[in-house]
């Protein structure tokens, strides 16, 4: 089991960030370990509520479904439901606006299917969690223009 957090300044508006991340048939553009992504199910308002999303990490091709959470107006949660090669799969990510910066801080919860070394799968997942925090502050920094 491996829960890792990281929190990163990114040069944009909260709610700049937040559309991105509820943005995820885009996700391929920005994080090339994302293949494509399927919305599908909606709430009522329209916002994605099931996905299915397609992957290639270090070679290693995934199916994921997910749900998708909206805990507070700040906050978009997605919890695997069935996946390849991990029991668990929970992502939150919350943004602060702070002036003219906000903070992004991504939590990432994984357990894995494979018999791995709990210090080996920890490096793994900040792997993963620091490539999809850069990413994510790289493109909302890139569409907003550094503000």
């Amino acid at each position: 089991m491996a829960f890792v957090s990281k929190t990163v300044e990114v040069d944009a508006g909260a709610a700049a960030i937040l559309g991105i991340v509820a943005d995820f048939e885009s996700y391929p553009h920005w994080n090339d370990e994302v293949k494509a992504v399927y919305i599908l199910a909606r709430y009522n308002d329209g916002r994605p509520s099931q996905l299915r999303v397609d992957t290639e990490i270090q070679g290693t091709p995934g199916t994921f479904i997910q749900a998708v959470y909206y805990p507070t107006p700040v906050q978009i949660q997605t919890v695997m439901q069935q996946g390849e090669l991990f029991t668990k799969q929970e992502q939150l990510f919350s943004v602060v606006e702070m002036g003219s910066t906000s903070l992004l801080t991504v939590d990432l919860d994984v357990e894995v299917s494979l018999p791995i070394p709990n210090m080996m799968m920890k490096k793994v997942v900040n792997d993963v969690l620091d490539h999809l925090a850069d990413n994510l502050k790289n493109r909302a920094e890139q569409l907003s223009g550094g503000r």
